[in-house]
């Protein structure tokens, strides 16, 4: 990981910290760093203490546990534009899990002092904050729910509804997923091996409701067929 000096042009987009005075953007710019990571570079590990915010100007984080059988359970995937760690700051908590980078990655360092001072106090900033927030407890939910199903086609079709909001590219009638994470990381995201994830994807394609474009554009083509398969309709 390198630091990146070229942060002046990019930081007043950043939907954490909307609608500033402009000394504040200079503040800022002094003290939040802004971090080039390679693919597969850890950003932090379990126990590492909470006093910096991540915010992802660019790339995929993917966020994960270990669990007691020693495999690695993926909670969460972040893009661009997403952060974490603010509840950890908040809590005073240490992180609980690992973060590492699916692809080339820009992840701003916000510090502890930065992230109360400049998002807590500002309206706009705030809402966002909250906003991702609920985001995130909504797909615990849903993450909760494919896992504690022992189907695992509904699991499967789950998972792939799921990525849209992150992924989704509409061509059409189809939906275009264009992932940054692997076939066994999907098994991970889901709960099932990697074997099993690659052989419900292709049972999904003979049905036709799926098709593929190389190793990582996964094609929606029946999104009714999915949803039904886990009973949204």
């Amino acid at each position: 990981m390198n630091e990146n000096n070229d942060l002046n042009k990019n930081i007043r987009t950043w939907s954490l910290f909307s609608g500033l005075k402009d000394e504040d953007y200079l503040v800022l710019e002094k003290y939040v760093k802004v971090i080039d990571f390679d693919k597969d570079e850890v950003v932090f590990r379990p126990n590492d203490p909470a006093d910096v915010m991540y915010y992802m100007v660019s790339g995929t984080i993917k966020i994960s546990k270990l669990m007691p059988d020693g495999k690695a359970q993926i909670l969460y995937i972040y893009n661009a534009d997403d952060f974490v760690g603010g509840l950890n700051i908040l809590s005073g908590d240490h992180y609980l899990y690992l973060g590492e980078t699916l692809e080339a990655s820009k992840i701003g360092y916000i510090p502890k002092k930065i992230f109360s001072k400049y998002v807590l106090t500002n309206t706009q900033s705030l809402h966002s904050f909250i906003e991702k927030s609920y985001d995130r407890i909504r797909w615990a939910e849903e993450l909760i729910s494919r896992l504690s199903s022992s189907n695992a086609e509904i699991k499967v079709a789950g998972l792939l509804i799921s990525l849209i909001d992150s992924y989704g590219n509409k061509k059409g009638d189809d939906i275009y997923l264009n992932l940054a994470i692997t076939r066994e990381e999907m098994g991970s995201y889901a709960g099932l091996t990697r074997e099993t994830m690659t052989r419900k994807l292709n049972e999904f394609k003979k049905r036709g409701i799926i098709d593929f474009r190389g190793n990582n554009i996964i094609i929606i083509k029946d999104l009714k067929a999915l949803r039904s398969i886990i009973y949204l309709v």
